[in-house]
């Protein structure tokens, strides 16, 4: 036990220097760079998109809504191309990349893809959730993220540039409802291998891993309304199962927003310093709550971590 004990403070402590270790040796000539990020309607991606462009990057916001495209070109310079985006549409994703390579000067590549998209999708009891509810959020944050990859390697492989995939704390750690979990889980998998066989490609493979913070992913009153709606039509065998434990899962889903970090700019800078650093970290851990409770506790044994997280 003093062992394991010994290794959470190690890790506490390793995580805490790391981020305070002088962000130095930096790539330079912004002004000649493109980056791709998606998701850029609000949240991470529209921050993101708006500080890369202060930078002097060339940046193409792949934007869901009409919404996030008048917002950023209202508040970039021109040259922030907006590109109207569905991750979940492969004809999409291909008219992007045309966009994309019309616009490139010539022998020029990508420097950045930023799979950024998102959703949050049920967040109930996995034996509530049907298979409609795992494949809303797989078409996004996983397959979308995987078709995004493919589409642009070959952009990133003339530029020697850098893949960053949002995932979660929620990859690391089984700690919240299934689809959106079990989605990270797959996309940090599909990055460890995309990383291991790009190694010796010219291609630097990143992960964000962020915990809880406070942007539209999580709608409080639309998901504890879905979160009803999916118990209601469960059987009721089921319903009385976790009749009990539906009173704490709607507080602790209000208490989970209601504590999240509004300070996006911690995810954004991780962002930033994987796309121009010389020496990018492999994985990013932004948040109080990733570092100090969901990296420490994912080390932890297992039953521990059971007793830890189990429901009500």
């Amino acid at each position: 036990m003093l062992c394991v004990f010994s290794c959470v403070v190690l890790l506490v402590i390793t995580y805490l220097f790391l981020d305070r270790v002088p962000r130095a040796l930096k790539v330079g000539n912004h002004g000649n760079k493109y980056v791709f990020v998606t998701g850029c309607d609000s949240g991470f991606g529209q921050r993101l998109a708006v500080r890369l462009d202060g930078l002097g990057f060339h940046v193409f916001a792949g934007c869901l809504t009409d919404e996030g495209r008048k917002y950023l070109s209202s508040n970039c310079s021109k040259r922030l191309v907006t590109v109207p985006l569905d991750v979940t549409k492969g004809e999409s994703i291909q008219a992007a990349l045309q966009l994309v390579k019309g616009t490139l000067p010539e022998n020029s590549g990508l420097w950045g893809l930023v799979n950024n998209a998102g959703i949050a999708g049920l967040a109930c009891f996995s034996e509530i959730c049907i298979p409609e509810d795992y494949h809303q959020v797989f078409a996004v944050n996983l397959f979308g993220a995987i078709e995004m990859s493919r589409a642009f390697l070959p952009l990133l492989r003339k530029a020697g540039g850098r893949l960053v995939a949002t995932a979660s704390v929620c990859g690391r750690l089984a700690a919240a409802a299934a689809p959106y979990t079990v989605s990270k889980f797959g996309l940090e998998a599909y990055m460890d291998l995309l990383r291991r066989e790009l190694y010796n490609k010219g291609v630097r493979v990143i992960l964000v891993e962020p915990g809880a913070f406070k942007t539209t992913i999580y709608d409080v009153e639309q998901t504890v309304a879905r979160v009803r709606s999916a118990y209601n039509r469960a059987s009721e065998e089921v319903q009385d199962t976790y009749r009990a434990a539906m009173a704490n899962h709607e507080r602790n889903l209000n208490r989970l927003v209601a504590s999240s970090n509004p300070n996006l700019d911690l995810v954004v800078d991780d962002y930033i310093h994987g796309l121009t650093s010389r020496y990018p970290r492999t994985r990013y851990s932004p948040g109080t709550d990733a570092k100090l409770f969901y990296i420490p506790v994912s080390y932890l044994p297992t039953r521990f971590t059971d007793w830890l997280l189990q429901t009500p």
